[in-house]
């Protein structure tokens, strides 16, 4: 069932992603609650159709507009908790670039929800570990305050999941 679905979801995806991104809030809500109810829907399943809908998510939420900004960043928290997926994490990663500060707060917000909720032995492993590691340095000299605190929570989180590798 979920090969199935998630088949049939990728071949659909395109009109899905531009519904996200309309400037009509209507129909972005729609479609961005269609990306959450299938984010609950899958679970882990949800894998193959990251690349597709996580770059459209993230980038609402760089938008002037609140209204597309929460819609999105409950989208995302719900894709994180739902799927548990730590193919998430380079998403959020490269997020921290930009220069939105509302994209850069989401995107450590992210990084530290998936600290918290993810199955440590997956974090554990060298390339996601790099990725946390990343996200810290990228944000712990941050322009924005806020996002400096929740990178101070993301190095607390991470201090106490892998006290191995912070002594390095």
């Amino acid at each position: 069932y979920p090969t199935t679905l998630t088949s049939s979801i990728r071949s659909m995806y395109r009109p899905i992603t531009s519904a996200a991104a309309s400037e009509r809030s209507r129909l972005s809500a729609a479609a961005v609650d269609c990306i959450a109810a299938l984010a609950t829907g899958l679970g882990p399943s949800f894998d193959p159709l990251v690349p597709l809908f996580i770059p459209t998510l993230l980038s609402l939420c760089s938008r002037p507009n609140k209204i597309f900004i929460s819609r999105a960043k409950a989208a995302l928290q719900t894709v994180i908790d739902q799927t548990q997926l730590i193919s998430l994490l380079p998403y959020f990663v490269g997020a921290l670039r930009d220069k939105s500060v509302t994209l850069r707060l989401i995107a450590i917000d992210s990084v530290l929800s998936c600290v918290q909720s993810f199955n440590p032995p997956d974090l554990e492993k060298d390339a996601r570990a790099r990725d946390v590691e990343s996200a810290i340095k990228l944000t712990a000299t941050d322009a924005s305050a806020e996002v400096r605190k929740i990178s101070r929570n993301v190095f607390d989180a991470y201090k106490i999941l892998l006290p191995s590798r912070v002594e390095r």
